[in-house]
């Protein structure tokens, strides 16, 4: 039975059965269920949840919104989306994080990440986007259930994640704002591997959007992090995110593997980068950081096993989006 999806109602697709993972395994229904347990219950009963818990633990045990959660979002062109928040205990002084996973990814290898991230102040929002995770359906236009097919997915899905699928976090995130729970003005992206690419873009593409008035819109972005960023995803390329003149003034920091196959690139990336902020800042490069670890780990791997990663990611952020009356106010937002 042929399957339409989003956007491309012409083609067929089959089931995401098929689809190969690159070192995961498939994510049965069983395991999805698992996959939540996971987040909303180790994430509250881990060694690290445990030391952050304090004298806030009893606040938060009486406000469900602050606990670790699973949250379920439907995009604008009706795909179901799989995500996993980590809600600061700062309100309206926590800056938040969007985490993109990787390409034929999933959220669940960053439980370590975005739990030093919230232990670290920031409220953190994990999208596992369409054809990946637990969003591998959408309702077609005649209202039928579908299944993407990763194997099959191309430039237009990718346009569609970074349309459709990261704006929608970042609607969510609009939402904790104007709840008082974190500051979306202070918003810091953090994209692993291709991950890296659709961070980019939509950060990009946020900076498009201008404030009407006194109603700010976008430019939400304050700081971006790639770790082993990959050079191309179906179409779209990083050098995009490392030459775009909104991107390129705000703090940046590259993290890879030397030995990794991204090492050589991503060094690359960061030497243009480098010398265009140097340029723009009279031969300082001003917020911009290249970390390369002697290793050959990269993704998943690289974040959990190299040690200096999890905590220069936080010192980066920290030091570089700073929110204050004069800077990255907290704003209600429409």
């Amino acid at each position: 039975m042929s399957q339409r999806r989003p956007l491309d109602c012409c083609r067929s697709r089959s089931s995401l059965g098929s689809g190969p993972y690159l070192g995961f395994r498939r994510v049965t229904a069983a395991v999805a269920i698992g996959l939540v347990a996971v987040f909303s219950v180790i994430a509250l009963s881990s060694p690290i949840a445990a030391q952050t818990r304090g004298k806030s633990a009893a606040k938060e045990e009486e406000d469900p919104a602050l606990k670790p959660r699973p949250e379920k979002l439907v995009t604008k062109d009706n795909v179901n989306l799989s995500t996993f928040y980590f809600p600061s205990k700062l309100g309206k002084e926590a800056p938040p994080v969007i985490l993109v996973h990787e390409w034929k990814g999933q959220a669940a290898p960053y439980l370590k990440l975005c739990m030093a991230l919230r232990e670290a102040g920031f409220a953190v929002l994990v999208v596992e986007y369409r054809g990946h995770g637990n969003s591998k359906t959408f309702t077609d236009v005649s209202g039928n259930q579908e299944n993407f097919n990763i194997a099959t997915m191309g430039r237009r899905d990718v346009d569609a994640i970074v349309r459709f699928d990261i704006e929608e976090a970042k609607q969510f995130l609009k939402g904790e704002n104007n709840a008082g729970r974190l500051n979306l003005n202070a918003l810091c992206m953090i994209g692993i591997k291709e991950g890296s690419i659709i961070a980019g873009y939509w950060a990009a593409r946020d900076w498009k959007i201008p404030s009407v008035g006194r109603m700010k819109q976008g430019q939400d972005v304050k700081a971006l992090v790639y770790v082993s960023p990959e050079k191309n995803l179906n179409g779209l390329s990083m050098n995009m995110p490392v030459t775009d003149m909104a991107l390129v003034r705000l703090p940046t920091l590259i993290i890879a593997g030397k030995d990794s196959s991204q090492g050589k690139d991503a060094e690359r990336m960061g030497s243009r980068l480098e010398t265009v902020k140097k340029k723009l800042h009279r031969g300082s490069a001003v917020g911009f950081e290249m970390v390369l670890p002697q290793t050959n780990l990269s993704g998943p791997a690289l974040v959990n096993e190299e040690s200096t990663v999890i905590p220069k990611i936080i010192e980066f952020l920290k030091a570089n989006v700073r929110i204050s009356k004069t800077e990255n106010p907290w704003i209600e937002r429409q």
